[in-house]
């Protein structure tokens, strides 16, 4: 009898033990900025092989197994990982709602924003305007660059030729006045996607950094998504249609890869009155991988364009004739005369 109570007893505590060794730790993982869940968010125990994923709402479950005070690391792609101390007393600790910040410094892959036409192929203005050396994530930088253009806001007040823009590593600032040209490529959004952003005199892989920073458009074939690409858009701005094509072959058993890309945009008149527009662009790049540390890259690129040209007029001018409404077009000797821009 003495025996079997004892038995009895030590089976009772070891089932008291047993459920209580399950202690869950739960929360909600919620984007900072835009207070939107953060899904596939990691979250792990600090010294243990324990981890977890948020869902889709952004809620997790982290099963720890026995009590006392831990450190719980949460990360996600494109934001600061966040430590967080916890204690675990009860069966169940809720966290409630965890913020994770951006992380505004990391470099770029694909940091292109949306500009008019006007703003990169006018002399006046794209010549001063390198808004996409602005295209961080930071929030001010971004939208800066994207309602003002350099052109009316510059960034502490120093011009473009601050920043540099390379090309495969190399510069494409002019040399007589040092700024970026971005018309010398338009048209070729396909095969300039892939970028890295330097800010400030931060360091580069590249080059020295400027006090704007700088960035560094990649163009090797293997950098791209194998594959063909075809769009078309309609417009009623600077031009009425645009048709571009791309295709990239990806990195053969030989190790060779290329790319070849066009494209044509036009209007016989734009949005503003004598405002024509005809451009095309052709691209071609043929990569040859030596190792996985090596290669050759032969790059050849050509865009032209031809354009009327539109000028700002006064407020009284606007009033009177309104905002369609272009000194730089009319009639002469029964004639109709444009100021053109051709390059």
């Amino acid at each position: 009898m003495r025996f079997s109570l004892i038995v009895i007893l030590f089976l009772l505590w070891q089932s008291t033990m047993c459920a209580q060794t399950s202690f869950s730790v739960e929360g909600e993982i919620l984007s900072l900025r835009s207070k939107t869940p953060i899904t596939n968010a990691k979250i792990s125990l600090e010294g243990f092989l324990i981890s977890s994923q948020s869902d889709s709402n952004g809620k997790f479950i982290l099963t720890i197994p026995k009590k006392g005070e831990y450190i719980i690391s949460i990360e996600a792609t494109d934001y600061i990982v966040k430590r967080l101390p916890i204690s675990v007393e009860n069966e169940s600790l809720d966290l409630g709602a965890l913020s994770l910040e951006q992380n505004i410094q990391i470099e770029q892959a694909d940091n292109l924003i949306s500009l008019s036409d006007s703003e990169l192929l006018d002399d006046e203005v794209s010549s001063n305007s390198s808004g996409l050396l602005r295209a961080t994530r930071d929030l001010f930088l971004n939208r800066a660059a994207f309602d003002f253009g350099q052109a009316f806001f510059r960034v502490r007040g120093y011009d473009s030729q601050n920043g540099t823009v390379l090309l495969n590593g190399i510069s494409m600032n002019k040399f007589y006045d040092g700024r970026p040209q971005w018309n010398n490529w338009g048209g070729m959004n396909d095969v300039t996607r892939n970028q890295q952003f330097t800010n400030g005199l931060e360091a580069s892989d590249y080059t020295f950094g400027g006090i704007l920073g700088n960035t560094n458009i990649d163009t090797r074939p293997s950098g791209l998504r194998p594959g063909t690409r075809l769009s078309t858009s309609y417009s009623n701005r600077t031009y009425a249609g645009r048709l571009m094509a791309t295709y990239t072959s990806g990195v053969q058993k030989s190790g060779l890869a290329y790319t070849v890309s066009g494209s044509r945009r036009w209007a016989k008149q734009g949005y503003i009155d004598g405002t024509l527009y005809d451009s095309f662009s052709f691209f071609g790049a043929l990569e040859y991988q030596i190792n996985e540390k090596n290669s050759v890259n032969l790059t050849a690129l050509w865009a032209s364009n031809r354009r009327g040209r539109s000028s700002a007029i006064t407020e009284e001018v606007f009033e009177l004739v309104g905002k369609k409404y272009n000194p730089y077009w009319g009639e002469q000797d029964g004639k109709v005369r444009i100021l053109e821009n051709e390059k």
